[in-house]
């Protein structure tokens, strides 16, 4: 039985930010991007003085989860502030309110409650800053075991987001970690009642400690 859906509130209407640092070219550190819903837990916590179960009501989420909410923000914050990195908040409209839900799993899956699209299929990998075209996926069971596969929309001329939400639903994911997601991806992995969720800058050891299976 599929859980209920949950909408994340932001108080206000925003768009999209990039913060560039003083002397920073192309060349150099790619953008962070920090998700919008983390960045409201933040601003109610840190800039407005909130308690986290004030933030968490307003937001409409449980203490526990505004909890992680705020330690992936803050450290977003701190390591692109290290790195002299660009930051983006993507306030978008599709990424302003996320719908969360789960399906059962199909029979024979792997039975993986969350996905990280990653650039190796290692352990340490670093997250990958795409999700349609990612190399891999590391598929995280409730069990705690990791699954590598090569993502089918990494060398696809198109529809590639489509290949990879595909497959994460084949495999029963609810949840998918990656740096941005497209208008196409977002709107197929919506369809699919995958979770998109919006990290940088982590490596994959790092982004489970962050990012824990349901069980």
């Amino acid at each position: 039985m599929a859980r209920p859906c949950k909408s994340r509130k932001l108080e206000g209407g925003f768009s999209p930010i990039l913060y560039i640092p003083s002397g920073w070219t192309q060349t150099q550190q790619a953008p962070t991007e920090l998700a919008i819903e983390d960045f409201e837990i933040l601003r109610l916590v840190d800039g407005h003085a909130h308690s986290l179960e004030e933030a968490a009501a307003k937001v409409g989420v449980s203490r526990s989860t505004a909890g992680r909410m705020v330690t992936r923000a803050r450290r977003i914050l701190a390591l692109t502030i290290e790195q002299h990195a660009p930051l983006y908040i993507d306030g978008s409209d599709a990424g302003s309110i996320l719908t969360t839900g789960a399906q059962a799993p199909p029979k024979g899956s792997t039975n993986g409650d969350l996905a990280f699209a990653v650039e190796e299929a290692e352990s340490h990998a670093p997250l990958s800053r795409v999700f349609g075209r990612a190399p891999y996926f590391a598929i995280v069971s409730r069990n705690g075991g990791i699954t590598y596969l090569e993502n089918p929309g990494r060398g696809a001329k198109r529809g590639a987001a489509t290949l990879a939400v595909d497959q994460l639903k084949a495999e029963g994911v609810c949840r998918v970690a990656a740096g941005r997601f497209g208008p196409d991806a977002l709107e197929r992995l919506g369809a699919a009642s995958i979770q998109p969720l919006c990290v940088a800058g982590l490596d994959l050891g790092q982004a489970i400690e962050l990012f824990p299976a349901k069980v």
